[in-house]
């Protein structure tokens, strides 16, 4: 037994509903939010901060609440080449568009939107006047970085037709035919690795295709230990339009070479070049954001040869989307984090050459609210998308459900169900990381236990806080952690919380010498299971996981594993789902694999049900007590670079029966979707 974790033995009984005898321990304190920076002003649940799901869905079984981390608000405006006379493109069609380029004769614009349902992309074009709007593909899988061929007939996009994983995909305007040039004997990669295939774009001629791709590349995490979000290293590849004459034109070992367009002439190819570990820090609002560089490049198209660096990785930010806006000049984005008090991003120029001064009209870089541009063929017009993250998405908001038997909608993270009717969650992108109840129906919003009752615990970022809450099977009493998580396990204490659903008072089950949280109590209220890592040892440690018996304050190591996030069967079987890295010793980035492992209250029958090597976690229980999770076995949807704020811009929501078998797609979008939570029609009715 490790008893260093250990407070008090609960011989009181908590595990049994009723009075609490903590009660004038009660720590119900409250201080100023050490989150002040993240949260919101509608911590109330105003109508800003929730949507009221109202009546049960008709002719659905429910509501699938689920997490998506993304903009929200992203809009497509065409200005002259000096970002004057900005206009939206779509006017008062504008939804939620984005990645607009220009076709080669100047007549269209192809773009990405959502407006079928938030998180479902589609391809559309459009007069760049705004008029003659027309959709291209709009399937329920991810379609996008659309562009027209030289002639007009065809159409090259980014697609998870058919497969999943994004391939390209070619379709004739005229006759509506359409076939696949990258999921073929050819050119498929191995597919338990990644294989996707991204950013089209044509030759002048019409006789090739450009398209970056990690085909064939392992699944590698980052440097900081945990390596759980990926990396991703891409090289150019160029095939005919029926598929034939497959070839790299471009590679790096330990980089990534993104966003290929051709020269005007079609002799040369430019993209942007950066190591492989800075894809990750390139994509999130870090400090080390501010450390990453990349290169604009051009290689010689017949021989990959000629290498010309024409804005050098030694310095000037996240160079990104180059594009040679005329014979002698290359634009592109310098990208900066995206919040609404800064810039996000400049457009700047260089030349092609990679010598000498850029014209006088392309001196002065752009600054402002700037993302994937993309310059008229003349060169006197740009079209590029504006973005917003705040506020964030609603509570209840509605998105695009992929399942016609619910109703899928928005919810913050780790959210859990009582069978009385009542959700908790952590208000991580919506307040301030406290622990709020809600009725089914989004009415009844209240924090119960909020972190800022303990500024000296916490570190003041919204990735602290109170976290994964869980119902004992009466409804009365939940389980939650407290404390600083993610990379700050490493250096810093977290605490196990028995917290009572009123909100009157709250216990401490742990001591704070380990960093313990992620807890789960059993339906019958015996058993708390928690994930302990220490943080005063100079290398990483995980402890596993503890059990502790809530009869007899006995606590038990079930686990000494990587192992986290574990969550009781609500069935009463005690029988436990976890995510386990199974990617042990850590040696390097390499060693990055996580997995959905089940086993008894226990420690025994203990089974392993996912085994790519992709990362498989975010592991809960249904009602009828399946299993849903995140998974990166499709890879990333896009070029990770481009993606903001987004650490795992790539798992799809999966279900599978309890023992691994009959895996299916809950979700399939280009962002980070994650903690699905059933609310069946009959929960909705029952909590009324």
């Amino acid at each position: 037994m490790r008893v260093s974790s250990l407070i008090a033995p609960l011989f009181c009984g908590l595990a049994l509903a009723g009075t609490c005898p903590y009660a004038d321990k009660a720590e119900n304190a409250r201080s100023a939010c050490p989150y002040a920076s993240k949260a919101r002003s509608d911590a109330s649940g105003s109508s800003s901060s929730f949507v009221p799901r109202g009546m049960p869905i008709e002719g659905k079984k429910g509501v699938m609440l689920m997490n998506r981390i993304a903009p929200v608000v992203s809009k497509l405006y065409v200005s002259n080449l000096d970002g004057t006379d900005a206009r939206l493109l779509l006017g008062n069609e504008t939804t939620f568009d984005y990645h607009a380029q220009w076709s080669p004769d100047g007549e269209w614009i192809t773009f990405t939107s959502e407006r079928a349902g938030d998180g479902q992309s589609d391809l559309y074009r459009v007069r760049p006047n705004g008029t003659d709007l027309q959709p291209i593909s709009t399937t329920p899988h991810v379609e996008g970085a659309g562009v027209i061929s030289p002639n007009g007939s065809l159409v090259a996009f980014a697609g998870t037709l058919e497969n999943h994983k994004s391939n390209i995909w070619i379709k004739n305007l005229e006759t509506g035919a359409q076939w696949n040039v990258t999921n073929t004997t050819e050119v498929a990669g191995n597919w338990t690795l990644p294989d996707g295939h991204f950013r089209p774009a044509w030759s002048p001629d019409g006789n090739w295709l450009l398209f970056s791709s990690d085909r064939n590349t392992p699944w590698r995490g980052h440097n900081n230990v945990s390596g759980w979000e990926h990396t991703q290293e891409l090289s150019i590849y160029a095939i005919r339009p029926d598929g034939s004459d497959f070839r790299r034109v471009a590679n790096k070992t330990g980089y990534c070479l993104g966003s290929p367009k051709f020269s005007p002439d079609g002799n040369r190819v430019v993209f942007y070049e950066v190591t492989t570990e800075l894809t990750y820090y390139a994509r999130v609002s870090e400090p080390d954001f501010y450390d990453v560089n990349t290169a604009i490049v051009s290689v010689d198209f017949a021989t990959g040869k000629d290498r010309v660096v024409h804005s050098s990785a030694d310095s000037g930010g996240i160079k990104i989307f180059p594009q040679y806006v005329d014979n002698t000049t290359i634009g592109y984005l310098v990208k900066s984090i995206l919040t609404n008090d800064t810039y996000p991003g400049s457009i700047n120029f260089t030349t092609a050459s990679g010598k000498g001064s850029v014209k006088s009209k392309y001196n002065t870089p752009l600054v402002g609210r700037y993302r994937s541009p993309s310059w008229s063929p003349d060169g006197t017009k740009m079209v590029y998308e504006h973005v917003e993250w705040d506020p964030v998405r609603a509570i209840d908001k509605k998105v695009y459900s992929w399942n016609e038997d619910w109703e899928y909608r928005f919810t913050d993270v780790f959210p859990a169900l009582s069978k009385g009717g009542r959700v908790a969650y952590t208000s991580q992108q919506t307040e301030n990381s406290s622990l709020v109840l809600m009725n089914p129906d989004g009415t009844g919003k209240t924090d119960i236990f909020d972190g800022s009752r303990f500024p000296a615990l916490t570190t003041a970022t919204n990735t602290n806080g109170t976290f994964q809450a869980s119902w004992r099977g009466d409804g009365e009493v939940l389980a939650v952690g407290l404390g600083d998580w993610f990379e700050y396990r490493y250096y810093s204490p977290g605490w196990v919380y028995l917290v009572s659903a009123n909100g009157t008072w709250t216990h401490k089950l742990t001591n704070g010498s380990t960093n313990a949280g992620f807890p789960t109590i059993s339906p019958d209220g015996r058993w708390v299971v928690w994930r302990e890592f220490s943080y005063q040892s100079e290398q990483v440690e995980a402890l596993g996981l503890r059990r502790m018996d809530l009869k007899t304050g006995e606590v038990k190591a079930l686990t000494w594993e990587w192992d986290n996030t574990p969550m009781f069967a609500p069935d009463g079987s005690n029988r436990l789902v976890f995510t386990r890295r199974t990617s042990w010793p850590i040696a390097g980035p390499l060693d990055d694999n996580y997995d959905v492992m089940t086993m008894d209250v226990d420690g025994s029958n203990l089974k392993r049900l996912t085994t790519l090597a992709c990362n498989d976690a975010h592991a809960t229980w249904t009602p009828d007590a399946k299993i849903t999770w995140a998974s990166g076995m499709y890879g990333f949807q896009d070029e990770a670079m481009i993606y903001d704020n987004n650490q795992q811009p790539y798992p799809f929501i999966m279900q599978m029966d309890a023992d691994g078998s009959n895996m299916e797609i809950l979700t399939e979008s280009r962002w980070e979707d994650t903690m699905p939570l059933y609310v069946s029609n009959d929960i909705w009715t029952a909590s009324k």
